[in-house]
């Protein structure tokens, strides 16, 4: 188990024949789960902001590619030294080390099938990775009918009216995902928001089986590099 401060980023298991299983946040009932299993039947290429212990890779199939952006060094050595996510999968695996924002920045053109924005478990979370400059750059390396994944599980704050509203802004729409945990599957409950304009996606049977609208909040005002409000988002109760 990979522990962060007091986050858990990542659980696997040591017998070879599960090892390869999915858990803890990214569970085959996960918003991210549901997505890579359902919608993308020929390769894929997916940029990942956070690695943890690298849970996603498992979802890699031949042909895939995986691309981990993750700034602490540390937990870069972890991911490759105790945990065999990035190794067993059968996706093409990288890692870039540095701010996420920035690198993605270094980009050239739409390059990504799928964005996933992993980053927001604690409770100080990097902001810059959730305003509209942000969304305006995933945008321009998202390919046309890519899908941004934004895990959003968290104690303290709701994010899921801030990416709706960032993603109504672009012409996109968001939809949530709420799993239920299983202890004998170590499966968390999780918050996942998928935001797309590719109606194929969106309507394929599994995202609709799962998926739920987002309320609107009306006082909430779009979040940006030089103005967001964390207050606004607290939660009071459950």
């Amino acid at each position: 188990i990979l522990f962060h401060g007091t986050i858990e980023h990542g659980m696997q298991y040591l017998s070879p024949e599960l090892r390869s299983r999915e858990t803890t946040y990214y569970g085959p009932q996960s918003g991210i789960g549901v997505l890579l299993k359902n919608c993308f039947p020929e390769s894929k290429r997916v940029g990942v902001v956070g690695l943890g212990a690298g849970t996603i890779a498992a979802y890699g199939k031949l042909g895939d590619s995986f691309e981990f952006y993750e700034i602490n060094p540390q937990v870069i050595q972890i991911a490759n030294a105790q945990f065999t996510f990035l190794r067993d999968s059968r996706a093409i695996v990288s890692i870039v080390q540095g701010d996420a924002r920035l690198s993605i920045e270094r980009e050239h053109g739409p390059v990504y099938d799928v964005i996933v924005l992993d980053a927001f478990s604690g409770d100080a979370i990097p902001v810059h990775l959730l305003t509209r400059e942000a969304v305006a750059l995933y945008r321009k390396h998202l390919k046309p009918g890519g899908v941004l994944a934004f895990h959003l599980s968290n104690q303290y704050l709701d994010l899921s009216p801030v990416v709706k509203q960032l993603a109504e802004e672009i012409g996109y729409q968001a939809v949530l995902f709420k799993n239920r945990a299983s202890v004998k599957d170590d499966i968390f409950a999780s918050s996942w928001v998928l935001v797309s304009k590719n109606r194929g996606i969106l309507e394929n049977p599994a995202i609709q089986a799962e998926a739920v609208p987002i309320q609107s909040r009306a006082d909430l005002r779009p979040w940006t590099d030089d103005s967001n409000n964390l207050f606004q988002v607290l939660k009071f109760s459950e």
